[in-house]
């Protein structure tokens, strides 16, 4: 029997002419229309092949796939999936234009980054593109680094206090799994940092976060409208100070929104 491939939309009987009839799957694309997968038999052929040149098509679809699943499971918000770190624009900001520099140095010198476990921080008024150059940084290092097994996750603050939340119950998850699978990506984006009530409970779940990923020397990107001083004030200066440990940086922008203009 035939696993159907993760994030399957929909599902139809197929007729192979080489292995007769199989199940296909409607899959969800990152960024792209949804695609018929086709016969599995002749994708495990093609991977398979004693031809080079077809061993080779068949092994660059299969990664293609692999890589669509990881940028799935990063959650990037939909508006974001079709932006990169190509499609933001500094216009003629020199300071953003630095900030930009920055994010894609943090890219490529990823390795060296996530081994120290260097995190970034995102600051800045509404409208500056913070969220855009944070979900580039992810999908350039989900991307970039797809060898070496990275993986990422886009969540908001209100998203991680909801999720402990909701353990209170005694339903679904429990508070430790909750924070265990933030424990896992390669990379953590945690944007809207600021837009909560600013409560002794907030503070102390998004420094078990970010304690947790320090600990286990794991890279963190926190994306706030605040400047640093109230970002310490909201989230508390053991989690900023940590953040800022081992070079971590921080990239300002300012400036009036661009949102329904340059």
């Amino acid at each position: 029997m035939t696993t159907r491939p993760r994030y399957t939309i929909e599902a139809r009987a197929g007729d192979c002419a080489d292995h007769g009839q199989y199940g296909d799957a409607l899959v969800e694309q990152f960024g792209a229309a949804p695609a018929w997968y086709g016969c599995p038999r002749c994708h495990f052929d093609r991977r398979h092949a004693a031809d080079i040149t077809v061993r080779s098509a068949g092994a660059l679809d299969h990664s293609q796939r692999l890589l669509n699943e990881r940028l799935l499971d990063a959650q990037i918000p939909l508006r974001f999936q079709l932006e990169s770190l190509d499609t933001w624009h500094a216009y003629s900001d020199v300071a953003k234009a630095q900030t930009w520099s920055m994010a894609s140095g943090y890219v490529e010198t990823f390795a060296e980054n996530f081994e120290a476990g260097r995190g970034v921080m995102l600051l800045g008024t509404v409208g500056t593109g913070k969220t855009h150059l944070a979900c580039g940084i992810l999908q350039a290092v989900i991307r970039n680094f797809a060898a070496q097994g990275a993986t990422g996750l886009y969540i908001s603050a209100g998203d991680v206090i909801r999720s402990i939340k909701e353990t209170f119950g005694g339903q679904g998850k429990t508070e430790a799994q909750v924070y265990s699978g933030l424990m896992e990506p390669t990379l953590l984006v945690i944007d809207e940092i600021g837009a909560q009530h600013g409560t002794d409970f907030e503070r102390q779940v998004l420094f078990e976060v970010i304690n947790g990923r320090y600990e286990r020397v794991l890279p963190t990107i926190v994306v706030s409208n605040l400047g640093v001083v109230d970002l310490r004030q909201c989230m508390g200066d053991r989690a900023v100070d940590r953040l800022r440990d081992r070079g971590g940086i921080v990239g300002l922008l300012r400036g009036e929104s661009k949102r329904g203009g340059e």
